[in-house]
């Protein structure tokens, strides 16, 4: 099926049209093999080096063992599957690779708490007491300014 044109001015030359049309759809050059197959040694190398590292929920002490992939490549919606816990709860574990039943992770968690690894939701009750005298005197304050307004 040929395409005609109406108008004389705008028909190209044939060696014209053949220009532009191939400029416009080139394929990419072919690269030189040797060259790829030297690269190719280095990058098995570097893999094969490369420690996988375990991550460890600190909110229930799971341990995450790299079966869905590297846990770098996770979604950032990933979520602990014992605790829900989002995927910022879990920390680099040097401990190796545990068991996740229920003994071993209660284990886990009462280590970490111990040494401080994790909060565990507890909150500091400093914090907490003058978060709640600010709340006080601030009502306090708002009480006196509005029976101030309207006596």
């Amino acid at each position: 099926m040929a395409l005609t044109v109406a108008n004389p001015a705008l028909r190209l030359a044939g060696a014209q049209r053949a220009a532009l049309r191939g400029t416009a759809v080139q394929a990419r050059p072919v690269l030189p093999a040797r060259r790829a197959a030297a690269r190719a040694p280095l990058a098995v190398s570097a893999r094969a080096t490369k420690q996988q590292t375990a991550y460890i929920c600190v909110d229930c002490g799971y341990i995450y063992d790299g079966s869905e992939g590297p846990f770098e490549k996770l979604p950032s919606g990933y979520r602990c599957p014992v605790c829900s816990a989002p995927k910022r709860r879990f920390k680099p574990y040097a401990g190796g690779a545990g068991r996740n039943d229920a003994k071993s992770m209660n284990a886990r968690y009462e280590r970490m708490q111990s040494e401080g690894g994790g909060s565990g939701g507890k909150v500091d009750s400093g914090a907490f007491l003058a978060a709640g005298v600010a709340a006080v005197a601030a009502l306090a304050g708002l009480y006196v300014y509005l029976n101030s307004q309207y006596q």
